[in-house]
C-alpha cells in the first residue's frame, strides 16, 4: 500500500505532461501496429500478444495461470480473451489435473501468428524504430530497464 503524503500528493503540471506524452506515445504506437496487424490479418492486439507469448515462452503451450502472469493480465481478462480465441480455432483449453487448464496453440493459430509476424515487424519498424536515433532507442531502453526494476 503507498503511504498516505504520497497519496494525498497530486502530479505537478510538468509531471503531468511527462506521463500524458507517455501514455499517448505508447497508445498511439501500440494502436497504429495493432491496426497493422487487423487489417492485414484479421487478428487483434491482444490475440496477437497471446500467441505471439504462447509460441515464444511456452513452445505452443502454457498453464493459463503463467500465461496470464505472462501477458500481465488479470485472469478474468485473460478468460475472456482465450474464449474468443477458442471460438475462433486459434486456441485450445485443455484441462490438465483438477485445477490447471493447459491453453494450446493450434494449427490454425501458427498460421496466423506465422502471417503477422512480418507484418508486425515491418510496423513496428514503420511506426516506432525508424523515427528513432539510435540514442534515441537506447536510452528507451534504459528507461524500460529502470522502469522494469523492483523497488
Amino acid at each position: 500500500m503507498l503511504p498516505s503524503v504520497m497519496s494525498a500528493r497530486l502530479l505537478s503540471p510538468q509531471e503531468l505532461r511527462v506521463w500524458h506524452a507517455f501514455r499517448l506515445m505508447s497508445e498511439d504506437v501500440l494502436g497504429r501496429v495493432g491496426r497493422d496487424i487487423a487489417q492485414a490479418t484479421g487478428l487483434s492486439g491482444p490475440d496477437f500478444g497471446v500467441l505471439s507469448r504462447l509460441a515464444a515462452v511456452g513452445n505452443g503451450e502454457m498453464r493459463q495461470q503463467t500465461l496470464a502472469s505472462v501477458m500481465g493480465w488479470d485472469k478474468s481478462r485473460l478468460s475472456h480473451q482465450l474464449t474468443r480465441m477458442s471460438q475462433r480455432s486459434l486456441i485450445e483449453r485443455c484441462p490438465v489435473g483438477s485445477n490447471t487448464i493447459l491453453v494450446v496453440l493450434t494449427e490454425a493459430g501458427r498460421e496466423k501468428l506465422n502471417a503477422a509476424r512480418p507484418v508486425h515487424a515491418e510496423s513496428v519498424r514503420r511506426n516506432f524504430l525508424s523515427r528513432l536515433t539510435q540514442q534515441q532507442i537506447d536510452t528507451i531502453v534504459r528507461v524500460s530497464n529502470l522502469l522494469g526494476e523492483e523497488d
